[in-house]
């Protein structure tokens, strides 16, 4: 019964936080994370080519077609050499790639991987006249990863590249 009355008569104890010393610490936090965030090595360019910048001017005023040949030679690449990168369209390597092809002048060559793509343009870039440029062009419905990664092995092999249409959408 001691204790009992005991506990009844003591006063609650009231806890207080030190706010100040977290606030100081918080912002000294966030002027470490501030001062030493590089967005550049978040974020990449990627050269790219595109068509040289000209005035198509249709023969049919009236009725301009795009896809005529004169808009066909306005906007093609000067590049050698095309990666045609095609992708499975359904089951569960839909939208990664699926095969890769190299066409050239003397024409189409597989490769297996990435790695054989960088060391097949190495080779096939001493024959070339247009040692700078390359032209990609993937399926539609291939991942954008995909992409990047069949950028990345271009430009490993010294290329700036650029792209064509997909080859599966009709009318290409």
């Amino acid at each position: 019964m001691t204790t009992r009355a005991h506990r009844e008569h003591d006063k609650p104890v009231k806890v207080e936080i030190p706010i100040t010393a977290m606030l100081d610490m918080s912002f000294q936090m966030l002027i470490f994370f501030i001062m030493n965030f590089n967005p550049s090595d978040l974020e990449g360019q990627m050269d790219m080519a595109l068509p040289a910048k000209t005035e198509a001017v249709s023969k049919e005023k009236e009725n301009p077609d795009p896809k005529s040949s004169d808009a066909e030679e306005d906007t093609k690449l000067p590049a050698d050499l095309t990666v045609l990168v095609r992708t499975d369209r359904d089951g569960p390597n839909k939208g990664l790639t699926s095969q890769l092809v190299v066409r050239d002048k003397s024409g189409d060559t597989t490769i297996p991987n990435l790695e054989k793509l960088t060391a097949h343009l190495n080779n096939a870039k001493d024959q070339l006249s247009n040692k700078d440029e390359i032209k990609i062009e993937a399926d539609s419905q291939l991942r954008w990863s995909a992409v990047v990664e069949v950028m990345d092995a271009c430009r490993k092999a010294g290329f700036t590249t650029g792209f064509g249409p997909p080859p599966d959408l009709p009318g290409q």
